[in-house]
């Protein structure tokens, strides 16, 4: 199967805490992202108003996606007006570090939604 090469900067918290999380679900770090991509883009107007990571960008991360995933991610990233890696990355720290966001069950599927709390 061919697959995509997103690769991005990112604080090595937000990189630690994909880590475990993905361990934790028995998941590869690339699944593990694929998953958390692909139940975002219903919903991807939500980072439009989170700002980008201010954290060092001390870690790199490689992770391979399918193709289906990538097309949907150029699609959300393009009309957020951000790069790939942006949106990623926003997703990613306002998940696991910040909290604004979290992933809730609608009608059998899981989508991104932001926290009030």
């Amino acid at each position: 199967m061919t697959t995509h090469v997103i690769s991005l900067r990112l604080p090595s918290a937000v990189e630690a805490a994909l880590e475990r999380s993905a361990t934790d679900a028995g998941m590869s770090l690339s699944s593990g992202v694929d998953w958390l991509l692909g139940n975002s883009f219903s919903n991807y107007q939500l980072l439009i108003t989170l700002a980008d990571c201010p954290d060092a960008l001390d870690a790199k991360l490689d992770v391979r996606i399918p193709p289906a995933t990538f097309e949907q991610l150029r699609l959300a990233s393009e009309r957020m007006g951000v790069p790939v890696s942006v949106y990623t990355r926003k997703l990613l720290y306002h998940f696991f570090i910040t909290k604004k966001l979290k992933y809730v069950k609608q009608d059998g599927r899981y989508t991104l939604a932001g926290r009030h709390d």
